[in-house]
């Protein structure tokens, strides 16, 4: 009787662990507003906190409309339409993990914006005003996000569209940039995404000096079973490799959690035409304040040239 006891406290701890692993990796932030908190958390923002605050306030009071549309799956999405008048092209906006769009494109929205482009700043799943019950590392947000091609297409026809993501987002885009995506597409522009999400998940366990022969495998069985996706299904390496559109990478070379390595190689594993951008000194998804010249530059032209290539 005692080993039957000691084999089902064993389960029990078992199953307790794969919840904990479930939520510490896939459970999504409903209210992830870092300005309430994370400048005094995070050092390295405190010097840009009044350009970043002064972002999200241009993103919350310029005009916009809330929108809903449904993921292939069912999942209610939201975002929010900022239209302009005679619009370039819509650049659809995806945010990074547990973040949401106006933290994450405060500083350069305005500039995108006052360039003549339509956007399209989406909640991904699991995040902000949007469904589901799981974030899956760009798994499951990569078909979404052509869900929202789909709604652009619709409420702005004859008008092409970039993807650009940061982190988590970036990795979104690069996923789907892999499938066969509509002509409307124009470009993609990726901000610090890692390379899969094995490896991210994997790098973040070895910061915490946890085995990751052990932690590893039990995270992706959490999502498999708890989930019901599979965080090896597919990687932004690998998509890049099928890809054909114009990308621009950018990445902070100072990134601590998804290191400037990933960013090179999602850049020399693209197959499409490409650009990199690397900034010294810039931290995660902080590449556009530490040289807002530099990532200005690299933003006007590779839109222009994405959007003339589409033309020919």
């Amino acid at each position: 009787m005692l080993v039957v006891y000691i084999i089902l406290a064993a389960f029990a701890l078992f199953v307790l662990l794969e919840i904990l692993f479930y939520l510490m990796a896939f459970q999504g932030h409903t209210n992830a507003d870092f300005t309430k908190h994370n400048f005094a958390l995070k050092p390295e923002l405190r010097p840009y906190a009044d350009l970043i605050l002064a972002g999200k306030r241009y993103c919350r009071e310029t005009p916009h409309e809330d929108v809903t549309i449904r993921a292939r799956d069912g999942v209610r999405l939201f975002g929010r339409v900022y239209d302009r008048e005679n619009a370039r092209a819509v650049v659809i906006m995806m945010h990074g993990y547990r973040s949401m769009s106006e933290n994450d494109f405060s500083c350069s929205s305005e500039y995108v914006h006052s360039q003549g482009f339509a956007m399209i700043m989406a909640d991904q799943r699991a995040h902000g005003r949007s469904g589901g019950m799981a974030m899956t590392f760009g798994i499951r947000e990569r078909w979404d996000l052509i869900e929202w091609i789909k709604y652009a297409e619709g409420r702005f026809p004859g008008k092409r569209i970039i993807l650009e993501g940061l982190s988590m987002g970036s990795s979104t885009v690069l996923m789907a940039a892999g499938e066969k995506l509509p002509p409307s597409v124009a470009g993609i522009i990726c901000d610090c995404g890692y390379t899969s999400p094995k490896d991210i998940i994997c790098t973040v366990i070895k910061s915490w000096h946890l085995p990751v022969g052990i932690c590893y495998p039990m995270v992706r069985l959490a999502g498999r079973v708890i989930g019901g996706f599979d965080v090896e299904e597919c990687s932004a390496l690998e998509a890049g490799r099928r890809a054909s559109l114009p990308a621009l990478f950018i990445h902070g070379e100072a990134d601590d959690f998804v290191p400037c390595r990933m960013g090179r190689e999602n850049y020399e594993a693209y197959a499409g035409p490409k650009k990199l951008c690397t900034v010294p000194g810039a931290g995660h998804g902080l590449s556009y304040v530490v040289d807002m010249k530099k990532c200005r530059n690299a933003l006007t032209g590779f839109l222009s040239e994405a959007l003339v290539k589409e033309c020919l």
